[in-house]
């Protein structure tokens, strides 16, 4: 593909193929740069040093009735400005306002109790829509309702206690933003971090402390203004022209002569690497998602696709004092590079004096740890179940399934139902050539039994709970579905995928139609910052709401009507004498001659439902007169879904809704 600078520097940044779409798979594309940034405002690599994150200290520790240690720590979501690029600062969204956010450090075992403030601006300052959150640590076995479900969502105002309960093997996970279609532009904005359980038997074999590095992979493009630019391309993924390692642009590390642990962490959202170091010299791969692998690994190099963690070992004790060595990109099929992606960081070896206490600063390990994944055979599958990574027409699916599917049903819709303890094997099958699939189980570590009929790769040969599934390939995973029942999710971690629709969930050991204790939207509320968490079950109060509600989508948590039986509702409850209700937007769809589909809540203060409420629905598109589209009577839980086929012969793409109760809300609507 033959493009030029001129098409290349799309208005906010919008990237090298922004203009072109992707109507057609990638194979590759190379161009000069994306940013619009003067060329004295571009970064170049090699000019910084590498930043590590604060480690995140808790506020208190107390000790469980059974003995075990419980940390309490507190973060703030908030706006902040970053320097990234010279000259300029650049607005981020950060956890305690910083990119990436602190790490946290917990040794197996002892709990966490993390209370998660959202204090960020009630819309995306640049993108205009709600910012809600979910907060998912990302390899933890936490219950439902801990885990960063897409629709569990806290509001400006609001703090989400998640429980953390740290009995697995030693891993480096990660936390980030979950939140139901605006992943993408949340973690790509800043909010993602890195969160590193410790075990004994780690912690006796692989280098500790100082010599322990977070390496938080990502990329960006960058606005005139040095403000982020995003474009998804059609929703098929982001590229940036300027790579970034915990949030510095190509930095430089200083190292003694002896080994290093690194947690490289891609939290790209779209973009895979294939990291090598400019030596050629291999490197030893000792840990995957779930932590040790049962031997470590010798690569020259390896695919990396997003949100997947690799713990990886580098001798500088061969190098010569003075030597810098680089840690290289030589990318992979379906990405869109620039002349400096190629190029991630450096090392410059020093003649500082070598520490060589603790573990590991000398001798690199062979033999590392079993795992319970790595442990199962094959014949303890009870069931092999098949699906495929694909885009029906301008929606990804998973399964067949979409995201917008399962809210619909009221998150009963599952796409397998395993029993608690059951093992199975996963067939995931991407037949396209023109996109890879990192995909994430959400609870599990898997192991990873073939790809193609053939060996998984030397890289992957450890507990796995995210899996590259390039173009034309199937693997085949084994999996254990232990310690909760519940509902999980599966998505892929190409996050413009995952929002637009590619993300379904899982059930272990529970019919979803059946009352559920750990229900991972109304088992644990937020609550109002700074005041006690209600009980599990029980709904915090509603927060007040403001006039910026009619200028972007307000998003909750209450799915549109389910045509799937359910419990008889509660008698309505009487309309607030003289107030107003609140009314949401929570899907809006109309894709042109096929169908359109508009769902939301009308609700007063405290949650009663506003069942007398009659919704008056809008076509407010830009540049043409505002058209009626129908009216629908919320039910007695507030709800309201109006569906219309094929709908208006123009494309809406702006809606709003008004109430005979005297609400109103505004919502762009997606067309795909």
């Amino acid at each position: 593909m033959s493009v030029t600078r001129r098409q290349a520097l799309q208005i906010g940044g919008v990237g090298i193929i922004g203009a072109f779409g992707l109507a057609v798979p990638l194979t590759s594309v190379n161009a000069k740069s994306a940013s619009q940034l003067a060329s004295r405002n571009m970064p170049k690599p090699f000019q910084r040093t590498l930043p590590i994150p604060e480690v995140l200290r808790p506020s208190s520790t107390v000790v469980d009735p059974d003995g075990h240690k419980r940390h309490l720590y507190k973060i703030e979501q908030k706006a902040a400005l970053a320097n990234i690029v010279p000259g300029l600062s650049t607005p981020i969204l950060g956890y305690n306002g910083t990119f990436p956010g602190p790490t946290i450090k917990v040794n197996q075992g002892e709990r966490i109790t993390l209370e998660m403030d959202n204090v960020l601006p009630l819309f995306h300052p640049q993108w205009g829509y709600r910012l809600d959150t979910s907060t998912h640590l990302h390899g933890s076995a936490s219950l439902p309702q801990f885990d960063g479900y897409a629709n569990d969502l806290t509001g400006l105002g609001y703090c989400k206690d998640y429980e953390y309960p740290n009995f697995q093997p030693a891993r480096t996970l990660w936390y980030h933003d979950h939140a139901v279609h605006n992943t993408a532009q949340s973690v790509y904005s800043g909010l993602a971090a890195q969160y590193h359980l410790h075990d004994e038997v780690e912690g006796s074999i692989l280098p500790q402390g100082r010599f322990d590095v977070p390496l938080t992979v990502s990329d960006a493009m960058f606005a005139a203004n040095g403000s982020l630019g995003y474009n998804d391309n059609t929703h098929s993924g982001l590229w940036g022209d300027v790579i970034l390692v915990n949030g510095a642009p190509w930095p430089v590390m200083k190292v003694q002569r002896r080994i290093y642990r690194f947690r490289i962490l891609n939290a790209s959202i779209a973009r895979s690497y294939r990291f090598s170091l400019s030596t050629g010299d291999a490197m030893t791969i000792v840990a995957t998602d779930g932590g040790l692998m049962p031997a470590a690994q010798q690569v020259t190099n390896w695919r990396h696709g997003g949100a997947e963690r690799y713990e990886v070992l580098i001798d500088f004790s061969k190098y010569p004092v003075g030597k810098r060595v680089e840690l290289r990109n030589l990318s992979n099929k379906n990405n869109v590079d620039y002349d400096f992606t190629n190029r991630v960081m450096a090392f410059d070896v020093t003649d500082e004096p070598v520490d060589t206490s603790g573990p590991g600063a000398r001798v690199l390990p062979t033999l590392l740890a079993p795992s319970t994944a790595m442990s199962l055979k094959t014949s303890d599958s009870v069931k092999t179940r098949r699906m495929r990574v694909k885009r029906d027409l301008d929606v990804w699916t998973i399964g067949g399934m979409t995201w917008d599917e399962v809210v619909e049903s009221g998150y009963r819709k599952v796409l397998a139902n395993p029993d608690l303890d059951d093992v199975e094997i996963w067939e995931i099958e991407n037949s396209s050539g023109g996109w890879f699939h990192p995909v994430h189980i959400h609870l599990v570590d898997f192991q990873v039994l073939s790809r193609n009929g053939q060996a998984p790769f030397a890289h992957e040969r450890g507990p796995k709970d995210v899996v590259y599934v390039g173009e034309g390939e199937t693997v085949r995973l084994l999996m254990k579905f232990e310690h909760h029942r519940g509902r999980y999710m599966i998505h892929c971690h190409n996050l413009p995928h995952e929002d637009h629709d590619m993300m379904a969930q899982f059930s272990v050991g529970i019919d979803t139609n059946d009352p559920d204790p750990n229900h991972p939207v109304e088992a644990v509320k937020p609550h109002l910052i700074n005041q006690t968490a209600p009980a599990q079950g029980t709904e915090a109060p509603a927060p007040q709401t403001t006039e910026a509600a009619e200028v972007a989508t307000p998003v909750t948590t209450t799915p549109a009507t389910s045509p799937v039986a359910s419990p008889p509702a509660p008698a309505p409850a009487a309309a607030p004498v003289g107030q107003k209700d609140v009314v949401t937007i929570t899907s809006a769809r109309h894709r042109l001659r096929k169908d359109m589909t508009f769902s939301g809540t009308s609700r007063y203060a405290g949650s009663t439902a506003a069942t007398s409420a009659t919704i008056v629905l809008y076509d407010v598109t830009p540049g043409r007169a505002a058209a009626r589209l129908g009216t629908v009577k919320a039910n007695s839980l507030g709800n309201w879904t109006l569906a219309v086929k094929p709908g208006p012969a123009k494309q809406v793409t702006a809606v709003k809704a008004e109430s005979s109760a005297g609400g109103t809300a505004t919502a762009s609507v997606r067309t795909s």
